[in-house]
Parts: C-alpha cells; sequence; structure tokens
C-alpha cells in the first residue's frame, strides 16, 4: 500500500474541504483528553485513594486559578471603566469651561457694540 499517497490525499482533501467549523476538533481534543485520563488513572502506580486525592487537589488548584484569573478581569474592568469615567468627567469639565468662555466672549462682544 502506498501510504505516501494516502497521506497526501488525505491532506489535499482536508485543505479542499477546509471550513470555518471546529466542533470537530474540539470534540477528537476532548475525546483525547478523556482517554489520556483514563489511561493515566488505569496504569498509575499509586492506589485509587491516592490518585483520587491527587485529582481533587489539581481540581481544587484549577478552580482556585480560574476564580483568580476572573478576579483578576473583572478588577482590569473596573479600573478601566473608571479611567475612563475620569476622563470623561474630564472631557465634560472642559468642554463646559470651554463653552462658558466662549458665551462670555459673545456677550462681552454684544456688550462692545
Amino acid at each position: 500500500m502506498n501510504y505516501r499517497k494516502l497521506i497526501s490525499d488525505h491532506f489535499s482533501n482536508m485543505q479542499a474541504h477546509k471550513s470555518s467549523d471546529k466542533s470537530g476538533a474540539i470534540m477528537a481534543l476532548l475525546a483525547g483528553l478523556a482517554i489520556g485520563g483514563v489511561l493515566g488513572v488505569l496504569f498509575a502506580p499509586d492506589s485509587g485513594r491516592k490518585i483520587r486525592e491527587r485529582i481533587s487537589d489539581k481540581a481544587m488548584n484549577a478552580a482556585d486559578s480560574v476564580k483568580e484569573g476572573f478576579n483578576s478581569a473583572k478588577n482590569n474592568v473596573k479600573n478601566k471603566a473608571q479611567e475612563i469615567s475620569k476622563e470623561f468627567e474630564d472631557f465634560k469639565n472642559e468642554t463646559k469651561s470651554g463653552a462658558k468662555d466662549v458665551a462670555d466672549q459673545a456677550n462681552e462682544k454684544i456688550q462692545n457694540v
């Protein structure tokens, strides 16, 4: 069997039918993760209790990391919103001041006329 031709044909068909749908790749990734997890547990040298404890610890660490990331993102958004609010307030005050100056100059010209 000509494997090079088979592989070449496979990749050319993949490029010809390329789409923006990534659900197949995501499903393959998830299936690979599940299979890897099962094989890891089956061939692990530790007892089931130790493995469950390690899995639990890693899950807790992952949850903590996600929480920290979420809180960090939340704080970044909050800080950015405060910066934008301050910039808007400064712009509003400058605009008011500029409008007042223009109005004062117009009144002065009216008074002079």
